[in-house]
Parts: C-alpha cells; structure tokens; sequence
C-alpha cells in the first residue's frame, strides 16, 4: 500500500514538472513572436 502511494505522488510530481515546463515553453514562445513581430513591424516602418 505504502509504494502505491509514494507512485502515485512521484507521478503526481511528474505532471506538475511539465505543466511548469510548458508554461515556461509557452511563455518564452509568447515573448519571442512578439518579439518578432515587433522587429518586423519597426522593419516594415524604416524600409
């Protein structure tokens, strides 16, 4: 019974680690198409 529970909060765990992981993947490819679009934009102004 004891190591059920132990996989069962490992597994837990688990899940919360790429949850965290695709927000930070979200987030850094969120700030870098804005990034982009901004860069074409100011591109797009000067030309």
């Amino acid at each position: 019974m004891t190591e059920k529970r132990i996989v069962e909060t490992v597994d837990q765990g688990r899940q919360g680690e790429t949850s965290n992981h695709m927000r930070w993947v979200l987030l850094a490819t969120m700030v870098m198409s804005i990034a982009a679009i901004g860069a074409a934009w100011v591109w797009i102004i000067r030309v």
